[in-house]
């Protein structure tokens, strides 16, 4: 078995990390953010290798990736409802990926990226809400 320790993509091709999230991530009223649930990748990445012909981008940048260029409407099986099928249609994300010291990395295109991140500071997701519950009734006699 082959482990790849190291890549050079070809051409315009990079390569970045594969960061997801690890826990949920709420609104400030207390609603988890959808884009943002625990196991959906990040919007950010960072670059671990270029290819020759990509231009103004550089490895360690962190960028941001446009997941719409990767949106795949899928059909799950239709359920009977009143004598009608009705189709269930999914959006799906494919990214094409590769194994980097057995860990997954994105394998994009410069096109795939919306822009660099120059400047940044890192703010701690929004915790999840306190919920309070009330007090248990009870009967004195």
């Amino acid at each position: 078995m082959l482990v790849a320790k190291k890549i050079k993509p070809m051409f315009t091709s990079l390569i970045t990390t594969m960061d997801k999230y690890e826990t949920d991530n709420f609104t400030k009223s207390g609603i988890i953010d959808a884009s943002k649930q625990k196991g959906t990748l990040k919007e950010y990445q960072k670059v671990i290798s270029i290819g020759s012909s990509v231009r103004d981008i550089k490895v360690g940048d962190i960028v941001s990736i446009n997941p719409a260029r990767f949106a795949v409407m899928k059909h799950k099986e239709g359920s009977f409802k009143d004598g009608v099928i009705q189709d269930n249609q999914v959006l799906e994300y494919k990214f094409d990926t590769i194994k980097i010291d057995n860990k997954d990395h994105l394998l994009l295109q410069d096109r795939d990226i919306e822009f660099i991140i120059e400047e940044y500071e890192e703010v701690e997701d929004a915790p999840a809400p306190t919920v309070i519950q009330p007090p248990k009734p009870s009967i004195l006699i």
